[in-house]
């Protein structure tokens, strides 16, 4: 009995040594966490990176259980951590609103929002099912704020979805009319065709919309997305290039059926009664609902200077290899002007580039594009001036104010890399509301 009870005794202590042991080494890999992550998040203040740059989680601590499914769930890594065994975005600026980290929240504790308290965000007026105020009317994709392609073929797919719920009965050519066809309108398009219903997807460029307007070879994609009809999008690799991605376009393209009118050019639309009749360049397109999926690249932020309008201005890269051998200036210090200046400084093409800076720092461009850049510097030479701006544009140079002094460069090419600005004239004359949006999210569906 002695030596039965004197075991379970040793038992129990070791069973309590080995759970103590694992505890504490929990304990202390939880706290090392936490202080790599607390690290994270200074450089991100200290650098000003703290400012997502679209849309992004917010957290509700009072919510948040610090389970961690967030943080493990997001697919560009590290950008939610644990401090004080809550949630955290400690490197905001890699942020590109996937959405995951709200999808596996237990405690509903995360929403997805645009702007922050104090940088404001416009976007376009929709409710959770992309439907504008004007009753029939829907945005998807980059027109509503959110470029990302996978966040694009969802939000195509949900539009359509409540489109084509409740068509009215009126007479029109076609039950509902897409106006591009990118990854949101290729998604709606395909939901119109998995739903058989009578549809209209238009293109003023080449299908595929803005991505054939991305640089040659750019990676446009690391997470898969799902279409109708087809399923899941499939790669054999994690990261997808532009042409990769059309020619997966183009083969789901011919096995949905989808058909596309290209080289139509959408002009103006109208509401009258309970249909819209759209103006092209081809004529016009009555429609019961209309989805506008188009891009916002057709309205590039100019700089406002002297010179502005010649033809060596340009705001977008298609070719790096065109560029060989030149004077180039890029001005925009976020992640777009960071790829546009690693692509141009190229060893291979000996090209002299200058990258201006409007403020002290790179605040709206990530870690991994500033190490690039930074790289560039030291190996080819390459030139970023902060707190710089252009003062005028001239044929064979351009003048440049760097800190408190305006010089003169030599110039052959300038790239503006300053952003697009929502084309809130356009969206106002068919009576879309604009509100700016200083974190919140979309509006509840009616």
């Amino acid at each position: 009995m002695v030596l039965h009870y004197l075991i379970d005794h040793i038992t129990i202590v070791f069973f309590l040594l080995v759970s103590a042991v694992v505890v504490l080494s929990r304990s202390k890999g939880r706290a090392k966490h936490h202080k790599k992550a607390k690290a994270k998040l200074k450089i991100a203040v200290d650098s000003q990176m703290n400012e997502p740059m679209t849309m992004h989680p917010d957290i509700d601590t009072s919510l948040c259980i610090g389970c961690g499914a967030c943080t493990t769930a997001c697919p560009e890594g590290d950008i939610l951590q644990l401090i004080n065994h809550k949630a955290v975005l400690v490197t905001p600026t890699k942020c590109v609103g996937h959405g995951e980290c709200e999808v596996v929240c237990p405690m509903g504790a995360i929403d997805l929002v645009f702007g922050t308290k104090t940088r404001g965000m416009d976007i376009p007026r929709v409710s959770t099912n992309y439907e504008t105020n004007v009753p029939g009317m829907y945005i998807a994709g980059e027109l509503g704020g959110m470029g990302l392609i996978r966040n694009a073929v969802k939000q195509g797919v949900m539009a359509a979805d409540h489109a084509l719920s409740n068509l009215p009965n009126a007479k029109a050519d076609t039950d509902i009319l897409i106006v591009g066809a990118g990854p949101a309108g290729i998604a709606a398009g395909m939901n119109a065709v998995a739903k058989k219903k009578n549809y209209m997807v238009i293109e003023q460029n080449a299908f595929g919309g803005t991505i054939y307007s991305f640089p040659r070879q750019k990676l446009v994609m690391s997470h898969p997305f799902n279409l109708p009809i087809v399923g899941l999008a499939k790669f054999p690799q994690h990261e997808v290039s532009k042409e990769e991605l059309l020619s997966y376009f183009d083969k789901v393209r011919k096995q949905a059926g989808l058909k596309v009118q290209e080289k139509t050019r959408f002009e103006n639309i109208e509401k009258k009664g309970d249909i819209f009749v759209v103006k092209t360049n081809k004529g016009d397109i009555t429609a019961r609902k209309v989805i506008l999926s188009m891009g916002v690249r057709g309205s590039p932020r100019k700089l406002g200077v002297p010179g502005e309008d010649k033809p060596k201005v340009t705001y977008n890269l298609i070719d790096p290899e065109q560029y060989q051998k030149k004077n180039i200036v890029v001005v925009g210090g976020g992640n777009a002007g960071a790829e546009v200046t690693q692509m141009l400084a190229d060893k291979r093409w000996g090209n002299k580039v200058h990258q201006l800076v409007r403020t002290g720092t790179f605040d709206r461009c990530n870690e991994d594009n500033q190490n690039r850049l930074r790289t560039l510097e030291k190996e080819v030479g390459l030139n970023i001036w902060f707190n710089s701006g252009v003062v005028s544009i001239h044929d064979d140079y351009v003048e440049i104010k760097k800190e408190n002094e305006v010089v003169k460069v030599p110039n052959d090419f300038i790239f503006v890399m300053a952003g697009a600005e929502l084309p809130h004239k356009f969206l106002s004359s068919v009576g879309i509301k604009i509100e700016k949006k200083f974190g919140e999210g979309l509006a509840k569906a009616k």
